[in-house]
């Protein structure tokens, strides 16, 4: 008993601490006074909390085949990143409310096709909470169809929207050393993935 409660106090420890970090580096870059640069600092801080975690969920996956042990301690802890990058997104959402609050604003399509993000996150948090072995039954030969599907689309999705939103700031040259590590990485994780996808097609075959 005392094997399988210690990994999961673990967890929520990191959890914790690393929720308490994200509010108290969030609540210094915005001390003492919040103003437009300030904000959009913290707002790049939030994104970059959120884009690390997922990055590593979305080569968990097939980093198992270059490193198992690794690759396998990801997913063990799925449950745990994605509290970690929602808990890390809700922050990046309510600095959002602020930079509105000094007369700022974003585009109406920007909402439209980020909005999904939300509740991608939200939704699977709450999985992982409440039945996670949901989510461990992705990688096996009992996983439900229809759930996998979704849950593949969502991790793309997401990916997807990281990447134009670095790859956009790259090509704007706005910060580019943030944006422009950024997007090579979500990139060449997308490019990791395609590979191993293709060689255990071309395996099975």
């Amino acid at each position: 008993m005392q094997s399988v409660k210690q990994p999961e106090l673990l967890g929520w420890s990191v959890v914790i601490i690393t929720t308490i970090l994200m509010i108290l580096v969030s609540g210094l870059i915005l001390y003492p006074k919040i103003t437009d640069e300030n904000i959009l600092t913290a707002l790049r801080f939030s994104s970059l909390t959120t884009a690390v975690p997922f990055l590593l969920f979305f080569i968990a996956q097939p980093l198992t085949t270059v490193s198992q042990e690794l690759g396998g301690w990801i997913q063990n802890n799925y449950r745990y990143l994605w509290l970690i990058l929602t808990i890390s997104h809700l922050i990046h959402l309510y600095q959002i409310f602020l930079y509105y609050q000094l007369g700022q604003s974003c585009p109406l399509t920007v909402w439209l096709v980020t909005a999904p993000l939300w509740m991608i996150m939200v939704i699977f948090s709450g999985i992982e909470l409440m039945k996670p072995q949901l989510v461990d039954s992705l990688y096996s030969a009992n996983s439900p169809k229809l759930f996998s599907l979704l849950y593949h689309i969502s991790l793309w999705y997401i990916w997807l929207i990281f990447t134009l939103a670095f790859g956009l700031g790259a090509i704007a040259q706005h910060i580019p050393f943030y944006n422009i590590p950024a997007f090579v990485l979500f990139l060449a994780g997308a490019i990791f993935y395609g590979i191993v996808w293709w060689r255990r097609k071309a395996t099975a075959l």
